[in-house]
């Protein structure tokens, strides 16, 4: 398998598993320094806050992946196969402009000069590096989209009318 195959296939899942363990030994952590120590990590909650923010938007594109989301399909059920395809289509194509617009109008938010200027209480970190969760999230997840709906298109065009 390539890389980018690998890649295309592993990459939100590599990066959510990872971000899990990351949330799971802090707190772990915290509760050890907290009740046995008697001194917690006044930088632990924070980070683990902002790990939990950028492994539920990664989440996000992988459950866009693996076509996990939580849908209502009663009209859809009663479609044609190819009915159901283009159903599917157009369904993509509203779910990418509202990501393709969310990125955007988040990128525009980072950029204010009230946004860049403000650094989180704890960690003194760029709040910008938070705020990029939501607009990376987007991308990668217009990217799955995209992809499925190539896969959805391939399957209009090789479907009988």
């Amino acid at each position: 398998m390539s890389g980018l195959k690998w890649l295309d296939k592993n990459a939100e899942k590599v990066f959510a598993s990872l971000l899990l363990a990351a949330i799971v030994l802090l707190i772990s952590g915290n509760v050890f320094m907290r009740y046995i120590m008697n001194a917690s990590l006044s930088w632990g909650e924070e980070l683990t806050l902002w790990l939990f923010v950028w492994f539920v938007w990664i989440g996000v594109s992988y459950a866009f992946h693996t076509g996990d989301h939580v849908r209502i399909t009663v009209l859809r059920d009663v479609l044609s196969k190819r009915s159901r395809l283009i159903a599917d289509s157009i369904i993509a194509i509203l779910v990418l402009g509202f990501l393709l617009a969310l990125a955007y109008e988040c990128i525009k938010l980072i950029r204010m000069p009230f946004i860049t200027s403000q650094t989180s209480v704890v960690l003194g970190l760029p709040i910008p590096i938070l705020y990029a969760s939501a607009p990376v999230g987007a991308v990668l997840s217009a990217i799955r989209v995209i992809q499925h709906l190539f896969r959805t298109l391939r399957l209009i065009a090789h479907s009988k009318a």
